[in-house]
């Protein structure tokens, strides 16, 4: 049915930001034994509600079977610690005959022209306020992290582009001689030929090592890239909101 107030959940106010991000409007009747409620996070008593709807959280709530609107439905979908219901007529937070319940003539009474349940969040207790300051601490430091990966990720993939480039026009362009170097000496022939299989030793040990120097820059390369394209894709992306998902709630 949901949670209560938690590190690992959205607050309301992280849902509203949530809604505003990625709207998803609600459809344009409400579902059968469903009741639409906006509720605003925060509310003063007296003011119209109604001249407000961008600042109000929108779901529709399916009923009871005996059309009764359990209000634990409305407090686990956004993390409330209470909830109220509004009283249009008089502006004022109403009071439920059966506490956590609103019967379906409280219901009729409470909705507005268009069928809407308007409610509020009362002010929370100071462990509830602590508790999301400290999600909130959280979540701007989980930010920051993702956005230092992800510049640091940038400048290795810039790097290894850079020395690939490099290494392979090193490893691809040796210089090519015919008949004697001319930066060698006259020395006998056998002394020569004794020195050929050494300096081929070398050559070849050269060769192998900027192989697979370039095959593991080539690995991380595939690697960032493949990290990069899962952010921004969106399995990692939007600001890792999958990484949220799992970690926060977000």
């Amino acid at each position: 049915m949901g949670n209560g107030p938690s590190i690992f959940v959205r607050t309301p106010q992280e849902h509203l930001e949530h809604m505003w991000k990625n709207p998803n409007p609600l459809a344009y009747s409400c579902p059968p034994r469903h009741v639409r409620v906006y509720l605003l996070p925060e509310w003063t008593q007296g003011k119209n509600p109604m001249k407000e709807p961008w600042a109000a959280l929108k779901n529709d709530f399916a009923l009871e079977p005996t059309g009764e609107l359990n209000l634990k439905k409305v407090k686990g979908k956004w993390a409330l610690e209470r909830c109220s219901a509004i009283d249009l007529e008089r502006m004022q937070p109403f009071e439920e005959m059966c506490k956590g319940r609103l019967s379906p003539l409280a219901l009729k009474v409470l909705a507005d022209s268009q069928g809407v349940v308007w409610m509020y969040e009362p002010t929370p207790s100071e462990d509830t306020v602590s508790i999301r300051a400290d999600r909130l601490r959280i979540v701007r430091q989980y930010d920051a992290a993702v956005e230092r990966v992800m510049e640091a990720t940038l400048g290795r993939i810039s790097k290894l582009l850079d020395n690939g480039v490099v290494g392979e026009s090193v490893s691809h362009h040796y210089p090519e001689h015919s008949g004697a170097d001319p930066g060698i000496p006259d020395v006998p022939q056998e002394a020569h030929s004794k020195e050929a299989p050494v300096k081929g030793n070398v050559g070849e040990a050269e060769g192998s090592k900027t192989s697979a120097t370039l095959y593991q820059q080539q690995r991380q390369l595939i690697f960032f890239a493949a990290l990069l394209f899962l952010f921004y894709s969106g399995a990692l992306g939007r600001y890792a909101q999958f990484g949220r998902d799992l970690a926060f709630g977000w």
